[in-house]
């Protein structure tokens, strides 16, 4: 018989109990290295960044635009099952402490988040106004409660039905979000602030808390959040391991494939195969843009030249850590094994790919930074340390498929 009072704590500790496997396989690899230095970099190049930015920097604004996006990104954590919907239902009623639970949990994790980027927010706010150290701290205790006030509107936001868009609620949330943060870093008048905060709360009695009251639970629609959070969490433990209960998530992307194989060309199997993969896989497509326009914010931004080539470097080296799964992405589809096709010709398939995004992104730097700064020894050695780096990754790579086959 199921018993509801311990049902959070539960499954909750049967999460956790796979997740610290994988914490504990991710800190035995060179991950936490990879890591460690790039907070170190960051940092130094941070400090140097805040040295010449100019009087005219919008410090304030990118603060509070920064700080308001975490604020209102409110993803919630469940732990429900598809079973849920026939077992579970039928208990709704009974269910306040368990979905309680849940925003509680999903609300500590958020402080931690909220509190890390704050800090690392911290030098800059410092840059640009004359508050002292306290005046910060109390600042962060405010947006903490915040932060708590988005994640109750963010659940009742998740009783609409369908056919009511959630747009309206999140731009309501985000604009009165920015207003507080901004008045707080500004230092306003106690008075604009109290009047903004009553603000907020008024919207959260008369516009977010009639949603609980009129619309049931949106069964379906926390089943499909709680597996977004669960992918996200198997997606990062995948690049150290194999994690089964992984699923990928698939877009066409018919314009971009076809685009590709004009200007691409590919003749054997894997590589159609790899390229489509690559192409229409959230996980490895999402992940390569991103990176790549953090590098080019390197290249944007970091003052120094050394800190330019060391970033370029590092970022490419990191796309290919990132892109490690790719290799076994078709390990589990029993009709590609039939291809009368050897492992020898599906690892060149992967590694040309590799070589060739890798590649790609080493030259975007390279280019940027001779458009940027005219320096051309600078853009020769962004681009050998690019190359140096996609060398260093493929056969890193290699070495790697060679253990797992033997």
């Amino acid at each position: 018989m199921m018993h509801l009072d311990t049902l959070w704590k539960e499954r909750s500790g049967a999460f956790w109990n796979i997740a610290l496997r994988y914490f504990r396989l991710i800190g035995n690899s060179s991950f936490l290295f990879t890591v460690v230095l790039t907070l170190i970099f960051g940092a130094y190049y941070y400090s140097e960044l805040l040295k010449v930015l100019p009087e005219t920097f919008p410090g304030l604004i990118v603060i509070t635009a920064i700080t308001a996006v975490v604020l209102v990104r409110t993803p919630l954590r469940f732990f429900l099952y598809e079973a849920d919907l026939v077992f579970l239902l039928p208990a709704e009623g009974k269910l306040n402490g368990y979905f309680r639970k849940s925003l509680i949990y999903s609300f500590l994790l958020q402080v931690f988040t909220t509190i890390v980027v704050l800090t690392i927010l911290a030098p800059l706010y410092q840059h640009e106004t004359n508050a002292g150290t306290g005046y910060y701290v109390f600042v962060i205790a405010v947006l903490i409660i915040l932060k708590g006030l988005n994640v109750i509107m963010k659940w009742l936001e998740l009783h609409l039905p369908a056919h009511r868009s959630v747009v309206g609620y999140i731009i309501v949330r985000l604009l009165i979000t920015m207003l507080i943060t901004y008045l707080l870093l500004i230092q306003a008048q106690w008075l604009y602030v109290t009047l903004s905060v009553g603000l907020i709360i008024g919207i959260l009695f008369l516009l977010f808390l009639p949603l609980q009251k009129k619309y049931s639970i949106k069964w379906e629609k926390l089943l499909s959040i709680d597996e977004h959070q669960s992918m996200k969490f198997y997606r990062t433990a995948n690049l150290f391991t194999d994690v089964p209960k992984l699923k990928q998530s698939v877009k066409h992307r018919r314009m971009l494939s076809a685009l590709a194989e004009k200007v691409l060309p590919i003749k054997t199997v894997y590589a159609t195969l790899y390229q489509k993969a690559f192409i229409r896989s959230n996980e490895y497509f999402g992940i390569y843009i991103r990176l790549l326009f953090v590098g080019l914010g390197v290249i944007a931004f970091v003052p120094s030249e050394t800190g330019r080539i060391i970033g370029a470097a590092l970022i490419v080296y990191l796309t290919a850590v990132q892109l490690r799964t790719l290799y076994p992405h078709y390990q589990a589809h029993v009709m590609v094994k039939l291809y009368p096709i050897s492992d020898a010709d599906q690892e060149r398939a992967y590694r040309a790919l590799l070589i060739r995004l890798l590649s790609t992104q080493a030259a975007a730097f390279a280019l940027l930074s001779l458009i940027l700064h005219f320096n051309l020894v600078e853009f020769i050695l962004i681009a050998l340390a690019g190359t140096a780096s996609v060398v260093f990754a493929s056969l890193g790579n290699r070495k790697k498929k060679i253990k797992s086959n033997n």
